[in-house]
């Protein structure tokens, strides 16, 4: 008998299990949404399924679950005369110990599936007889799949139902590690062209057909969300096709539409275009804590769309084509503003930002900030300076030229072997 030992540190194993049905449960087609964030790794999954429930008690399996934390889960009634007692998991050990001789299916983290007769596990290592002897270590599983579990394991709910019959149900969790964001190529030439895409990482072994996506741009507090009000939003699409998002609470939401979220995958879709003039700057970056950092050349113009944050890959047109000449982040930028991209160093100057005063009494923040921008150079040159907030400027020794709710940005001249300052003072409400 050949013997194999694949060796790794030990992790969490994630278990999912193959075939699960209890009294007729079934999934309602293209009633499955997933709502992923900008913000945060995380999935949140909400299905709808059908289930045919005798009238009674009734264990209704819910094998999407296995091996994630059900404490996040909920299981919602959509029709009268059935009742929700409780959503229960079955350890691991009593798993393994309840399925010693089932036909299992492994997949690892290499990309190699072992498939065999589960012997049980062996000094902390699961061990599989197939075509060989496999003893397997845990932090390799990607996921543990139990061909024939039957009623013996895995999480289940339980429902009471005043009489027999089919009964539609809502089963919403997270997923961890599941994500997306922005990634934004800018090419310059007579104009500025910007092309967005949205990029959505499903690391995890779960696969998700047919499903509506939901994308939120902003940060959330999670244990505040009702996903409801998300989904309510949704609307069926035939395609990928990503438009202008919608204001929900202190958040975007952009509607991908219907499509397959696979599982150990990344998908990268276009959604935005933009050509606009653009014009050539000095910019200087300021937050609300003291630093000493550069001062860059920058592009900017105006954005018809809303652009979520994100990193942008900054192109030069040549005569022998696209030359990439740096990176930059774009922060979250609304309908209508003024979009600032740094592409080189201006070695001449110099910006500085001192906190003078700081104060959070009472869920009001005071900050009371002095920017400095030096010229080293024997150019006179303009620098706009854009320091990131959360409040309304009160005062401010140098008039700004813009202000948002996210930041306040004042212009500055300094001539050669000059130094300028700006000092301004701003709150949040309470």
């Amino acid at each position: 008998m050949r013997k194999k030992g694949i060796v790794a540190v030990a992790g969490v194993l994630i278990i999912l299990f193959a075939v699960i049905t209890f009294h007729g449960e079934s999934a309602v087609p293209g009633n499955t949404t997933v709502a992923l964030y900008n913000s945060a790794k995380i999935g949140l999954v909400e299905e709808v399924k059908e289930v045919e429930l005798k009238a009674g008690l009734n264990d209704v399996a819910l094998g999407e679950l296995a091996g994630l934390n059900i404490a996040g889960a909920v299981v919602r009634p959509l029709n009268d005369g059935v009742e929700v007692l409780g959503i229960f998991a079955r350890n691991p050990a009593g798993t393994y110990s309840a399925n010693l001789g089932s036909d299992v299916e492994v997949k690892l983290k290499g990309g190699e599936t072992v498939s065999g007769k589960f012997l049980g596990l062996k000094d902390g290592k699961i061990a599989i007889e197939g075509n060989g002897y496999y003893l397997i270590e845990p932090g390799e599983v990607v996921y543990f799949k139990v061909k024939n579990l039957g009623e013996r394991g895995g999480v289940y709910v339980v429902l009471k139902a005043e009489k027999a019959g089919k009964y539609r149900v809502s089963v919403t969790y997270r997923v961890e590690n599941m994500s997306w964001r922005s990634r934004y190529k800018l090419y310059l030439g007579n104009e500025a062209e910007l092309r967005g895409y949205i990029v959505i990482s499903n690391p995890t072994s779960l696969d998700f057909k047919g499903t509506k996506v939901l994308l939120v741009a902003g940060s959330v507090q999670f244990y505040g969300i009702q996903p409801r009000v998300l989904y309510a939003k949704t609307e069926s699409a035939s395609e990928v096709q990503v438009g202008q998002p919608e204001k929900v609470e202190a958040f975007y939401l952009y509607k991908l539409g219907i499509v397959d979220l696979k599982a150990s995958s990344t998908s990268v879709y276009p959604y935005i275009h933009i050509e606009s003039p653009f014009k050539r700057q000095y910019l200087y970056e300021s937050w609300p804590y003291s630093r000493s950092g550069p001062v860059y050349e920058s592009v900017s113009f105006k954005t018809d769309n809303v652009l979520p944050a994100g990193i942008v890959e900054i192109y030069r047109e040549t005569g022998n084509g696209p030359l990439l000449i740096g990176e930059a982040r774009v922060e979250h930028t609304p309908k209508g503003d003024t979009v600032r991209i740094g592409i080189g160093r201006a070695y001449d100057l110099r910006g500085t930002t001192t906190v003078l005063e700081e104060h959070h009494n009472d869920g009001r923040d005071y900050y009371k900030v002095k920017v400095t921008i030096e010229n080293f150079g024997n150019e006179t040159k303009t620098v706009v300076v854009r320091h990131y907030k959360r409040g309304k400027l009160i005062s401010s020794t140098v008039v700004p030229v813009e202000e948002t709710a996210d930041y306040v940005e004042f212009q500055v001249t300094v001539k050669p072997g000059e130094k300028k300052e700006a000092v301004f003072d701003y709150a949040s409400s309470s």
